[in-house]
């Protein structure tokens, strides 16, 4: 298994995924909130290695601004089920300027997928995030299948965020698409 898993250990993030994995030690309000924050916290942590910032110079007369934008080329989507985890990347919404947000029912098999909604015209700068709040069954292999064997979508264009993973289905899909990078707070 080649699989690139990057165990989040920062204490903020070790500290949330706790309360979250332990709702009965901390009250609702806070659940939610630690809930919203680790969201924001793992799709930063994934974003900021993709994310290119363009440098806009201005010339005055007498000094010049210097102003930092994010490049236009690449679109970022994430595929996630809403129903599961809306709160979890709406913080997530407002830090990433033009990210299209995509419901896909991890609940049920993906026999009939064609609704997930991916431009296929411009594939090559489409930056695609799944987030799925524990991997535990197979639905997410047919699904990587279904992006890159029907969308044309490369492996390297696709991140994985999940709170927590079972070993079993990691060692699937490292044998299958050993190229994916998995961001994950626990591994079960």
């Amino acid at each position: 298994m080649q699989l690139n898993i990057y165990i989040v250990s920062h204490p903020i993030i070790q500290q949330l995924s706790s309360q979250i994995m332990n709702p009965t030690l901390v009250s609702q309000n806070m659940y939610n909130e630690s809930y919203k924050q680790l969201g924001l916290l793992m799709v930063y942590e994934v974003m900021r290695k993709w994310m290119l910032i363009q440098n806009i110079y201005i010339k005055q007369i007498d000094h010049i601004h210097t102003f930092c934008t994010l490049k236009r080329k690449e679109s970022y989507i994430i595929l996630t089920d809403l129903v599961d985890s809306y709160n979890f990347v709406t913080d997530a919404l407002n830090l990433i300027p033009g990210v299209e947000l995509n419901h896909i029912n991890f609940r049920q098999k993906l026999d009939n997928i064609n609704n997930c909604i991916i431009n296929t015209n411009n594939t090559e700068q489409q930056k695609i995030i799944i987030v799925n709040l524990h991997i535990n069954n197979d639905i997410l292999i047919n699904f990587l299948d279904y992006l890159t064997k029907e969308k044309h979508i490369q492996i390297n264009q696709i991140k994985i965020i999940c709170i927590t993973c079972k070993h079993q289905i990691l060692e699937k899909i490292g044998n299958k698409y050993p190229d994916l990078n998995i961001y994950t707070t626990k591994i079960l």
